[in-house]
């Protein structure tokens, strides 16, 4: 055993350098710690200006907020959650309302599926704000929830808002309306409400 492990020695020591001296030129190697071979060429790209409101963040809510608008201005170009699904727009729609959404049926785009249904809520959460359509379909409920800055929505259309308690379909002043699942009255004046929109297209 000692003859086999004193023949490694000499085979080591007659080999010269070793893979242990490569630590130690590693060490002097100023670009690249593990091998002074590897050369990195200087960026030619112009280092970025961050924004003001970045340089002096408050307990970094400034970031989350630019990162917010940032991807605000990218999947939202037609400005729907600052109109549409914001709290407290002039232009906001109330649950209740009737909408059509037209979505995208594969990463392709090349086929359209409408769906149009009763607002049931709006879950607001900036960029992941969603909401909730119910429909009533041969009889059976079908709901569906769509995000609203998702890249397979193409178009989100009002056919009715829900206004006012006499005419057309009343405010339920409500955030969300469950309830509706259980009220086929409602249900059936905005299934009334849908398919007069369908024959003043047609």
């Amino acid at each position: 055993m000692r003859s086999a492990i004193a023949r490694i020695g000499d085979a080591l020591r007659a080999a010269g350098p070793s893979s242990r001296s490569l630590s130690t030129s590693a060490a002097r190697s100023s670009n690249y710690p593990f091998s002074n071979r590897a050369v990195f060429p200087a960026s030619t790209l112009a280092t970025p200006t961050p924004p003001a409101n970045l340089l002096s963040p408050a307990n970094g809510w400034s970031v989350v907020e630019h990162q917010n608008e940032a991807l605000k201005k990218s999947y939202d170009s037609a400005g729907v959650l600052k109109t549409l699904f914001a709290r407290r727009s002039s232009k906001r729609i109330k649950t209740g309302s009737v909408l059509s959404v037209l979505s995208y049926t594969s990463p392709a785009k090349t086929n359209i599926s409408p769906f149009s249904g009763v607002l049931m809520g709006v879950r607001r959460r900036g960029v992941d704000t969603s909401f909730t359509l119910r429909n009533v379909v041969q009889k059976t409920g079908v709901e569906m929830n769509f995000k609203v800055c998702s890249p397979m929505i193409k178009e989100i259309k009002v056919i009715r808002r829900a206004e006012g308690r006499k005419s057309g379909i009343r405010d339920l002043r409500r955030a969300r309306v469950n309830y509706l699942r259980e009220r086929s009255g409602v249900m059936a004046q905005i299934a009334s409400a849908l398919k007069a929109d369908a024959a003043g297209r047609s």
